[in-house]
């Protein structure tokens, strides 16, 4: 707007000058213009220095919004970040709750067991109290199984895989014991000394391979029939001499060798 006027008041003075007029309401006229001329000029002035005021605001404000887009840029970053964090916390809190559901169906799986195994305990160790007392049989417990073990020739004779009837007896008195009890696994594990075997025994066993897997196997077979276990709740292992109980190298040790273990444990 004032360079528009400022131009038209020059165009006019240009004209009058260029008149020459002498008329002295032209002079009043062309003294006024030439006021107004530089009144135009100081707002032509003013609006350049207005245009440049403007223009530098116009450059920091662009400064400014490139600061704030790249905050924004920043702050969405961090928001990605902190949302990929979440759902990973997330994830953890829900691996946790379920690992902690977990510990504690175990928990409660193993407490049951405990009372479980504990109340066959009390029952075989005051059936059987005296061949215990003779250390003929042996009571371990551990924390998830109970074992029954056997020694040396109450089970069977040497060299043999029949069942002795007082062997019988006793088998009866743990299968009784734990006839109820559904929940129980029952492993049978045969084991011997390292002593060869004769001739004879030969003829039947080719090593004590052979023979510790046979004696675990027959009690089985009369835990099943005699003592009228479920088969699915039972299973036999032989070990030969290769995990001994007590060293091989004295007549107590290798009595001690010569067993079969009984081995009760949850049924998974």
């Amino acid at each position: 707007m004032g360079n528009k006027r400022f131009i038209r008041v020059l165009s006019l003075v240009v004209l009058l000058l260029a008149a020459c007029v002498s008329d002295p309401q032209l002079q009043d006229q062309n003294t006024l213009l030439h006021t107004e001329l530089k009144h135009s000029r100081i707002e032509f002035y003013e609006a350049e220095e207005k245009i440049k005021s403007l223009e530098a605001q116009l450059a920091q404000l662009a400064q400014t919004q490139t600061r704030c887009n790249e905050k924004l840029a920043d702050l969405k970053s961090k928001n990605t970040y902190l949302e990929s964090i979440n759902l990973r916390l997330s994830q953890n809190v829900e691996r946790l709750n379920n690992d902690l559901g977990k510990k504690k169906s175990v928990i409660k799986l193993q407490d049951k067991v405990i009372r479980l195994l504990d109340d066959t305990k009390k029952t075989i160790a005051t059936s059987l109290k005296d061949e215990i007392a003779a250390q003929d049989i042996e009571i371990v417990e551990t924390e998830d199984t109970l074992k029954v073990v056997f020694i040396d020739k109450i089970l069977f004779d040497s060299g043999s895989v029949e069942i002795k009837q007082k062997g019988k007896k006793l088998l009866l008195v743990v299968a009784e014991s734990v006839r109820a009890h559904k929940d129980e696994s029952i492993l049978v594990e045969g084991h011997t000394d390292n002593m060869p075997l004769g001739p004879a025994l030969k003829e039947k066993f080719p090593s004590n391979w052979e023979l510790s897997i046979a004696r675990a196997a027959a009690v089985v077979r009369f835990l099943q029939k005699e003592g009228r276990l479920q088969p699915e709740r039972l299973s036999a292992r032989g070990y030969s001499f290769y995990r001994p109980a007590a060293s091989n190298k004295n007549r107590a040790g290798r009595r001690q060798n010569r067993r079969i273990e009984i081995i009760l444990s949850p049924s998974k």
